[in-house]
Order: C-alpha cells, then sequence, then structure tokens
C-alpha cells in the first residue's frame, strides 16, 4: 500500500498539470468586470476555426484570429512556436498562455506541439453588426460584417485613412454610431480607394488597442482581405435635397422607424437635426458629415428615451466648399398605433 502513493500523487499531479479544455467565452471571460481576463497568465486549451492565415497579422510570427460558436480570440505566438501553414477555414485545437496586449485578449502558444490540426470546416458567416452597433468586447475576436447589402444599409467614411504604424487607420459612420477601421499593412490591403464620404460594406475581425485600464475602448474593425472593403455607389442625387423614403407617419411602440435620404453637392458637409415643436433638438442623426447617405430615425432623443407622439420638424444643413449654407426640412409624424 506505501509503495502506491508516490504513483498516485504523480497521477493526480499531472492531471492538475495539464491544460483544461475550455470554449473561447470561459477562456477570455471576465466575470468581474474589471477589463482583465479572469484567467490571465493561466495555460488553457480551446478549440476553434481560424478566420484567417495564421501569419495574415504578423510578419515576424503568429497572429490570427479563431473562433467557436461562443466567441473569439486572438493567437499570438512567436515563430519558433509556429506548426507551419494555417489556413483561414482550419479548425485547431490550441494550448498556451491567456494574455493580454492593449486590452486584446490572446492565447500564446509556445511550441508547436501546443497545436493540433482538427478539421476544415470553412470560415463561419460574418456577425452581422446591426445599425448604430459598434465593436464592442462582446464581439471581439469575431469575423464581423458592417453594413448590409441585402438591405441596403452601407457605412460612410468618416475621414481620409491616415498612416499610422504601419497600416492606415479611418473611421466609417454606421448609422449614428462612428466605426473605427485599421488596416495592417501585412494583409496588403489598398485604401487608394478610399477617402471621406466613400460608402462601404465592410468584413472583418473585432479588435481592440487601448493601452490604459479598465481597456474598455479602442476597439477596431480588421479587413483582412481587399474584398473585406467593397465599395458601394448608391443612385443618391447630387441635387441638394432631404427626402422621405419610407414610414411617415411611423409608430415607434411596434417597432417602425422613419428611413431618410439626404445629398448634394460633392464637397458639401451635411447635418441633419431634428426639433421637437418648442423649438429644441431632441436627435442629431448626422453632424458635418461628408457625403449624402441613408439614415433611420426609430422616434427617440439623443439619449435614446422615446418620445411623445406629434409631429417633429427635420431640418437638413449643408455647407458646401465655399461656406455656403444651404437648409430645407421634412415634417416627421410620430404615430400612436391604430387599433
Amino acid at each position: 500500500m506505501k509503495n502506491g502513493f508516490p504513483a498516485l500523487i504523480m497521477l493526480l499531479l499531472a492531471g492538475y498539470s495539464a491544460a483544461q479544455t475550455v470554449t473561447i467565452a470561459e477562456a477570455r471571460e471576465d466575470l468581474d468586470g474589471d477589463g482583465i481576463p479572469d484567467h490571465l497568465g493561466e495555460i488553457l486549451t480551446i478549440e476553434g476555426i481560424a478566420t484567417c492565415e495564421g501569419t495574415l497579422f504578423s510578419e515576424t510570427g503568429l497572429s490570427f484570429y479563431v473562433q467557436d460558436e461562443t466567441a473569439g480570440i486572438n493567437v499570438y505566438a512567436y515563430d519558433s512556436a509556429s506548426p507551419g501553414p494555417i489556413l483561414a477555414g482550419e479548425r485547431w485545437r490550441i494550448t498556451g498562455e491567456i494574455k493580454q496586449y492593449n486590452g486584446l485578449v490572446e492565447i500564446s502558444p509556445s511550441s508547436p506541439s501546443d497545436f493540433t490540426y482538427v478539421d476544415s470546416p470553412g470560415v463561419p458567416d460574418p456577425l452581422q453588426l446591426g445599425l448604430n452597433q459598434g465593436v464592442t468586447e462582446d464581439v471581439e475576436g469575431l469575423l464581423l460584417a458592417l453594413g448590409n447589402s441585402s438591405q441596403g444599409q452601407w457605412v460612410t467614411v468618416a475621414n481620409d485613412p491616415e498612416s499610422a504604424g504601419g497600416g492606415y487607420n479611418f473611421s466609417v459612420w454606421n448609422g449614428q454610431t462612428a466605426v473605427a477601421l485599421r488596416v495592417n499593412s501585412t494583409t496588403g490591403i489598398s485604401v487608394s480607394a478610399i477617402s471621406a464620404g466613400t460608402r462601404l460594406f465592410v468584413t472583418g475581425i473585432g479588435g481592440q488597442y487601448d493601452s490604459e485600464p479598465p481597456y474598455d475602448s479602442g476597439y477596431q474593425l480588421l479587413p483582412r482581405y481587399q474584398s473585406d472593403l467593397q465599395v458601394y455607389q448608391p443612385s443618391i442625387s447630387d441635387g441638394f435635397h432631404l427626402t422621405v423614403l419610407t414610414g411617415n407617419p411611423f409608430a415607434p411602440s411596434l417597432g417602425e422607424t422613419v428611413n431618410l435620404e439626404y445629398g448634394g453637392p460633392a464637397g458639401m458637409s451635411f447635418t441633419l437635426t431634428v426639433f421637437d415643436r418648442t423649438g429644441r433638438a431632441v436627435a442629431h442623426l448626422a453632424e458635418s458629415r461628408p457625403a449624402g447617405d441613408v439614415v433611420q430615425w426609430d422616434g427617440t432623443d439623443d439619449s435614446g428615451k422615446d418620445l411623445s407622439i406629434g409631429p417633429y420638424l427635420a431640418l437638413l444643413e449643408g455647407v458646401d466648399s465655399e461656406g455656403k449654407r444651404y437648409t430645407t426640412t421634412e415634417t416627421l409624424v410620430v404615430a400612436a398605433p391604430l387599433n
């Protein structure tokens, strides 16, 4: 009996030292909400599908993303730990230390033996971000789509791309939400066709670059390929105009919205504001936008509070390249549902 104890103890210790296999959501969980993953520094094993090639976001090693049914995560490792080529759509079982780099949650393998190829089910469909939705911690590491071509909802580039740290940064307007895009030079993506006012349908991976606790900002969308930035040219008139397309009157209590199109000559900036009957500005739908667009209003004010039933005035202001100001209005009616 005595001779059996050492072997039993060694067996138990071996079981405790083995990396625990968890879902990706469990690997990156932050239950106390302090912005730091709860398993930071722990060795865990996950299984996920690569949504890009292993070296797409790194010149010196591995930096790519995998996701399962629960979440996504960055995989970062030195070249010496690489198991060889990793292709988009392949499923891998990966063991590594949970780390965090400027807010981005990572799993960091240390050896080629930390990678096990499973199968090749293909790249999952991107998660569609809704109108006015941005990149947040909940979707970090996942393949995302911004703008919906089937519904005619594009995003509009807010500023010209700026060169920064081995890539380009620019933002797009998704409804009333500004979303930062980061184009890494390692992807080979050209931004020569993109400038303020360009309309896009975008696919990319949710990332983050935030150097200060609690690491709750700096979220980015990371395109992988040139095809992830699809330029769209809607048929919006270049005459100065504000047009109600659908939904007027509309009943927000039934989930109804009103769709407005505005536009004008190239070089003009646009501000679209909704006023109540007292002349108080209650909703800012566009501010100094560089091109015409289609926007949706759900009958709430800037704080998200439901507004009362009645008429409202939508005022479009345009300023051309010489500083000349143009205005036009439309009446919008927030209605009660019909019995």
